[in-house]
């Protein structure tokens, strides 16, 4: 009896063992394609510190006004915008991302930060794959999309855009194939989208085009059929009403003029330029853009004509403007596989399993997938201060806390790079900040003087300086003034690690 038992045990494991690599082998590069996804996880996760910048503690402030006080209407957190009218758009990614934070920290929120971009990577395979993209071809973009997204990897509350998009371009990129009452899906996709992130305003912009393309294809029937409108304006008019959609109605329009519009923002906000000013990403865009477009014109009825005209209108608005490039690349990877086409040799469902290629690719799987609980693991057990210390000093803030609290009357006036981090850290310091990350509440005049103060440029250049005495620079990235500054008369270094600097001025100086 027991000699007749462990023969069948191993026949049951070793067929479990057959099963699954026969299933992985079967799904065949889709296995693949799930085993990038993983990885891409895995190593965002691994380098999470660095993603940790100006709009993380940006969105973390933020969050947590909204959480104390209720929607803001008017500016309270910095000294130069105080009092001026505070449009909020991104209200509600900024609650989340402090209420992640209550729940698991600084850690919870690096993890859903990844787990957001990958959704929306992910989101733009499986749109690629439904619209009859073969796997090869999705695994043939995948790095060059992969290269324009993963720019974006900072934790903020543009990540929560992602997914969004990518349910909107595959509804609208569906709809452009095989109409249906499915495209009215990205109304309430627009209506969430736009108290996420102002990114919005592209999403609208493809529902608005999907709108005008639909009409376009409908022309004879419009003539005669009052009925055939119905669709095409809902989209078109639709689209932009979705916008109006939040908590400050028709005043948020105010606020997408100013970043839309406003020259000065652009000027002094790097992810607002062309994307020129960046060589590496600008070499990125172009191949892959050119391949696209080459894709493209090479096989024309593999594609829509709204997926032709979107994709045109992404890379235009990615080359104006570089934070542009992250929604170039989620398109890019679920069109342009499809117009490569299925190929030659693509996989298909009736293509017998290959044992060999199946335990490659569960070994491949599992590897990937351990590596992922992993890093989860280690982001999640990570201290606060591992991440904090990777541009920010717990001294600097020590520091700014004790002159701060011993003379109540004295501002700040600091890098951007550490404003908004400042305030997360010691809300005390609210209203006494100069000003933080969100230039769109600063006057062309005030964004211009604090420039010339940055750069020590100017006759007048210290006019933006003035009523600040505690200074908080970075020698990398304002050399002339922290020279100008430590040689003012009266001046006192009270921190200096040979890049990051605390100056504290004369009341005199100071103004």
């Amino acid at each position: 009896m027991q000699s007749l038992a462990f023969p069948r045990a191993a026949v049951t494991r070793r067929g479990g063992f057959l099963a699954l690599s026969d299933a992985f082998s079967r799904a065949g590069v889709d296995a693949l394609l799930a085993v990038v996804l993983m990885a891409l996880a895995a190593a965002l996760l691994a380098f999470l510190p660095t993603a940790f910048n100006v709009d993380s503690w940006l969105a973390l402030v933020t969050g947590r006004e909204v959480w104390q006080n209720g929607l803001p209407h008017h500016e309270v957190l910095t000294a130069m915008s105080r009092g001026t009218v505070w449009i909020d758009q991104q209200w509600l990614s900024q609650l989340t991302i402090y209420g992640i934070y209550l729940i698991g920290g600084l850690g919870l929120v690096g993890l859903a930060n990844t787990a957001l971009l990958v959704l929306g990577v992910a989101g733009a395979i499986l749109g690629a794959r439904k619209l009859g993209a073969s796997p090869r071809a999705v695994l043939l973009v995948l790095p060059f999309c992969v290269g324009l997204i993963v720019y974006s990897h900072e934790v903020r509350t543009q990540e929560f855009a992602m997914p969004l998009f990518a349910a909107t371009a595959y509804l609208l990129a569906g709809d452009s194939r095989a109409p249906s009452r499915r495209v009215y899906w990205c109304l309430p996709i627009l209506v969430l989208w736009g108290n996420l992130h102002g990114s919005v305003t592209l999403g609208a912009l493809l529902v608005a085009l999907r709108g005008a393309t639909m009409a376009w294809e409908r022309r004879k029937l419009l003539l005669s059929s009052a009925r055939q409108w119905r669709r095409p304006l809902a989209l078109a008019l639709g689209a932009p009403l979705c916008l109006l959609a939040t908590p400050y109605g028709v005043s948020i329009l105010n606020y997408y003029r100013t970043m839309l519009f406003d020259g000065s923002v652009m000027k002094n906000v790097t992810e607002w330029q062309p994307i020129t000013s960046v060589a590496v990403l600008a070499v990125a865009f172009f191949v892959t853009a050119a391949f696209a477009m080459w894709a493209i014109a090479r096989h024309r009825s593999r594609t829509t004509l709204w997926e032709q005209l979107a994709l045109l209108a992404l890379a235009a608005g990615s080359v104006d403007v570089i934070r542009n490039l992250l929604f170039f690349g989620l398109f890019t990877l679920m069109v342009l596989p499809v117009a490569l086409g299925a190929g030659a040799r693509a996989d298909s469902d009736g293509q017998p399993a290959v044992r060999g290629r199946g335990a490659i690719n569960a070994l491949l799987a599992g590897t990937a997938l351990a590596a992922l609980l992993i890093a989860s693991v280690v982001t999640m057990a990570r201290p606060a201060s591992t991440i904090e210390l990777a541009y920010q000093r717990t001294r600097i803030l020590t520091i700014v806390e004790n002159v701060t609290r011993a003379d109540s009357s004295l501002k700040v006036l600091t890098d951007v790079r550490f404003a908004d981090w400042l305030l997360w850290r010691d809300q005390a310091l609210s209203g006494r900040i100069a000003n933080d990350a969100r230039w769109e509440l600063l006057t062309p005049a005030q964004m211009n003087g604090l420039q010339a103060v940055f750069t020590a440029s100017g006759r007048n250049w210290k006019r933006g300086a003035r009523g600040y005495r505690l200074l908080v620079l970075d020698e990398k990235y304002e050399p002339a003034a922290v020279k100008a500054f430590r040689s003012e008369p009266g001046s006192r270094v009270l921190y200096d690690d040979g890049e990051r600097m605390v100056i504290l001025r004369s009341a005199h100086e100071a103004g």
